[in-house]
């Protein structure tokens, strides 16, 4: 049986989507459906997603937590969806500085190779315009040009290690407002449902669902 573990913040988690509880239990609603209707192999989706959590929170859990839910044969996927905490400002500093999230992604994702596991990074979605380096109720600044550096080290990290990327960045940007809460930050129903459509068809594409 394969599995399919979703490490992430509080996007990963899907706490803004009202109606199926975010992407990643949407991806996991439809593979149970596919075992149950239509006989297909089991696979198994964990949502590893903390709410407010940075890669410094990934780098103290992640080891084990891998280890805990690692399929039986190792037919394992992890995804990685971290950086719109990380790259937060507040006080005049990140709150994971950037060669930090660096160096935090580079140690989860070698010890998921080394344990035989594919490897998924997804970028950071971007942000309402009025939320543009403003600050938010809770004092933090996130602006698009320093989205557009986190998301460049993704990209750097994909093809260093040779894993997996998907952008959400770029369909979520076209029509961004109409994808996001009021807060300007979170993916809304509508968002969550795109990103469902664009992580899903990137898994079926490397052959991992």
């Amino acid at each position: 049986m394969a599995s399919i573990i979703c490490f992430g913040d509080s996007i990963t988690r899907g706490e803004s989507d009202v109606v199926y509880g975010g992407w990643a239990d949407r991806i996991k609603t439809r593979l149970i459906k596919q075992f149950v209707e239509m006989g297909k192999d089991r696979i198994s989706v964990f949502n590893m997603g903390i709410s407010g959590e940075t890669t410094n929170g990934l780098i103290q859990r992640f080891e084990h937590e891998f280890m805990t839910r690692q399929a039986a044969d190792k037919q394992d996927t992890v995804l990685f969806g971290y950086g719109a905490n990380d790259l937060a400002c507040q006080d005049g500093e990140y709150l994971v500085d950037i060669n930090t999230y660096t160096d935090n992604l580079s140690r989860s994702i070698e010890f998921a190779l080394e344990k035989g596991a594919n490897v998924v990074l997804i970028n950071v979605t971007p942000i309402a315009a009025k939320l543009d380096g403003v600050p938010n109720v809770n004092n933090r600044i996130r602006n698009d040009e320093t989205i557009h550096r986190y998301n460049q080290v993704l990209h750097a990290l994909s093809l260093k290690y040779g894993v997996g990327l998907i952008d959400v960045y770029s369909p979520f940007n076209d029509s961004k407002e109409e994808y996001l809460t009021a807060d300007g930050l979170h993916p809304n129903s509508a968002g969550h449902e795109l990103l469902y459509q664009v992580v899903s068809t990137s898994l079926s594409a490397y052959g991992y669902i």
